[in-house]
């Protein structure tokens, strides 16, 4: 057994990132500007100090080439252990990372998935087995942590991921077989019917959150859509996303990062649907989306695009109460600055800023 694998994991730049397929899913294309040239940053000679400080915070935001270098060097050395005695067939940075919406600089609770496709033929006995996905990440634990390199290294398994814990990230190992070839995969949403809801291109995942199941997924298709709506928006989707998982970190939020990448990719849909315009600065993009932030937050009804699952179950009513207050605030201080620099007091309306994104703010 054992063998090559094809790696297809997502090259990260600060220009933009290479999207892993050509094809793109769904209606989120009608708005989707193809021209290249739209990925490249605007320069406005008149543009105000505020959104230049916006901008270049974004651009703190995001993680190095180096460290994007480093976790692509990861996956690959685990990718290389677990096909000397399994059939993988394929490999995939997904998540956060091929996104560009994973935050920088890299700390011991950054992960960045990797998907490893494994040969239903192979090793079916995981599919078929009562405890099947369980036994699946016990045996990815047990080939990481036999090898010399892991000895000293964190490894463990959480409900459908095996996480190697570095000293600055961590890589969330996800083992998948092709949806197709598990007869028994739950569908995401139920199976209910819409081109939306077809899982037969996707993957199924171990589920060992209340007992054992296999789950269907499509992180693929998401990356399209995703893809195909920060092109229409010059990078803003993205830049928009770093920057409240910044906010929501430093404020103890409670919104997970999944969480809070969801909310502000439905601001853009909504956007889309209702013909309402995008604001075009970083600055006001910034605070209309924070001015939304304690409806949503509240609504209880953050859905994933691709299949519409709930995102934001993880949280109670006070808890909940207790994030909209902290948007709240950020809205109150956000409208602030506003105010500051619209009479001329910019020096103000920044140091109010800071007091919304930190010291990074500058």
């Amino acid at each position: 057994m054992g063998g090559g694998y094809n790696s297809t994991g997502g090259t990260y730049s600060h220009q933009g990132r290479e999207a892993e397929d050509s094809g793109m899913a769904g209606q989120v294309l009608m708005d989707a500007i193809s021209d290249d040239r739209s990925l490249t940053r605007e320069t406005d000679p008149e543009k105000d100090e505020v959104e230049e400080s916006y901008e270049e915070y974004t651009q703190k935001t995001e993680i190095t080439d180096r460290q994007a270098k480093t976790i692509s060097d990861r996956r690959d050395v685990i990718v290389g252990i677990l096909s000397k005695d399994m059939e993988v067939e394929d490999s995939q940075l997904i998540g956060s990372y091929t996104r560009g919406t994973m935050t920088g600089p890299l700390k011991k609770d950054s992960d960045a998935d990797v998907m490893i496709v494994l040969s239903a033929e192979e090793h079916r006995q995981w599919i078929e087995q009562k405890n099947g996905p369980k036994n699946c990440l016990q045996g990815i634990k047990r080939r990481i942590q036999n090898d010399p390199r892991f000895s000293q290294t964190e490894v463990t398994v959480d409900q459908n991921v095996v996480k190697v814990k570095y000293h600055d990230s961590t890589i969330e190992i996800v083992p998948a077989f092709r949806y197709s070839e598990v007869p028994h995969a739950n569908h995401p949403n139920g199976g209910i019917s819409g081109w939306f809801t077809d899982a037969s291109d996707g993957y199924a995942i171990p589920d060992t959150h209340n007992g054992q199941s296999w789950q269907g997924t499509n992180p693929r298709r998401y990356k399209q859509m995703f893809d195909a709506r920060d092109r229409t928006h010059r990078g803003k989707l993205s830049a928009l996303t770093r920057t409240m998982k910044k906010w929501s970190e430093r404020n103890d939020s409670g919104i997970r990062s999944y969480h809070m990448e969801t909310m502000v990719y439905n601001y853009f849909e909504e956007k889309a649907r209702s013909g309402d315009r995008v604001p075009e600065s970083h600055e006001e993009l910034t605070r209309d989306f924070v001015h939304s932030l304690p409806r949503r937050v509240k609504k209880r009804s953050a859905t994933e695009p691709v299949y519409g699952e709930q995102v934001d179950s993880g949280q109670n009513w006070r808890e909940r109460r207790q994030t909209a207050k902290k948007a709240k605030q950020a809205s109150e201080k956000l409208e602030e600055a506003k105010r500051l620099k619209e009479e001329g007091r910019t020096d103000d309306a920044k140091q109010k800023l800071k007091e919304v994104h930190g010291e990074d703010f500058s």
